[in-house]
């Protein structure tokens, strides 16, 4: 047991099931087991207004990972009744969520593989490759991006083009105001196509609709093609310009490119390994237990977020009870195990 123990695979993601919580202490994801499908993100600092009992809330912000699968003519968020064999597994080593399901049409069998992470050492950031192998040639699209769908809130700006700059180190961002117009986020983000060829790539340009890139190749059968996506969510209370920000956060990002984040944010989760709490003389349970309880806590803590509130950032759609405020257990229960 020198190494943290990871929960076992899930493979049957019944309704009573919470989606895996991914977070770094700044942003928070809730990643169903279609992981660019109906997340939930939540950025710390963020404020709105709750659409049911209407008190100042924490809210859920644009998903910063959303995307789609379309096999020849056929897109995979239309036929979600297709997608079966799903599972995920955790690597809490290095905090890493690892999703793997398939998508069948019409005799075509798609295998996707999904790998998802909240970068720590640049904690604006998440990321997101996902790489697909058909059985049998097809045309195939991958299409990544920021979506804002069935958020309460409303656009303030969006954008596929940086203003004055010529380089293409982000694909898009855009600016959100919550519902009550307690506050704003920004993103931005930027993506990249690994494998086949040389892919068609084309962005949505429809007002309203998500930010979207889109990958379009052909591939023969088993071949792999991966596209890879890093997101920057910003919130008003760190910035006056938001979307600005995350503009400039996103393209610093590119510049240190997927493979550096991902090596950054293993590096930085195996220093807070260092100090995990080894029970001598227990069983694996209790060992795997606390190690849950480690990897948890410091998943929704980080030292640049003051006055964070852990629990919000590991929402989801049911949690009526609990809107995100700072309560009496952050310090009684949160802060001595910290320290």
């Amino acid at each position: 047991m020198s190494e943290p123990i990871s929960p076992n695979t899930v493979r049957d993601g019944r309704d009573d099931h919470l989606p895996a919580y991914l977070s770094n202490g700044i942003v928070g994801l809730r990643v169903p087991d279609i992981p660019f499908h109906r997340g939930v993100a939540t950025v710390s600092g963020l404020e709105g207004e709750h659409p049911g009992s209407r008190v100042q809330c924490v809210p859920m912000a644009p998903y910063p990972l959303g995307g789609d699968i379309k096999i020849d003519s056929i897109w995979m968020s239309q036929y979600l009744h297709h997608v079966h064999v799903a599972e995920q597994r955790y690597d809490f080593g290095v905090g890493e969520l690892h999703t793997r399901f398939e998508f069948s049409y019409d005799g075509l069998n798609a295998s996707v593989e999904v790998l998802t992470f909240c970068c720590r050492s640049e904690p604006s950031l998440v990321a997101q490759e996902i790489t697909v192998r058909t059985s049998r040639a097809c045309d195939l699209t991958v299409a990544v991006g920021v979506d804002p769908r069935d958020i309460p809130g409303r656009w303030i700006e969006r954008c596929t083009s940086i203003p004055e700059t010529d380089a293409d180190d982000v694909d898009g961002a855009m600016l959100w105001e919550t519902l009550g117009a307690l506050g704003t986020c920004g993103a931005a983000y930027w993506s990249e196509c690994r494998g086949v060829g040389n892919p068609r790539r084309s962005k949505s340009e429809e007002v309203g609709s998500p930010l979207m890139t889109s990958y379009e190749t052909r591939v023969r059968k088993g071949e792999r093609f991966g596209v890879r996506q890093v997101t920057s969510l910003v919130p008003s209370a760190n910035h006056q310009q938001p979307h600005r920000h995350a503009t400039r956060l996103a393209a610093l990002g590119h510049r240190s490119g997927f493979d550096g984040l991902r090596a950054a944010n293993a590096a930085a989760w195996k220093e807070l390994w260092r100090a995990r709490i080894v029970l001598l003389g227990a069983d694996r349970r209790w060992q795997a237990l606390a190690d849950a309880a480690f990897f948890y806590i410091h998943s929704s803590t980080h030292p640049g977020s003051l006055s964070t509130h852990p629990f919000g950032l590991a929402q989801w759609h049911d949690y009526h009870y609990y809107y995100g405020h700072v309560m009496w257990d952050i310090e009684s229960f949160l802060v001595p195990p910290l320290l």
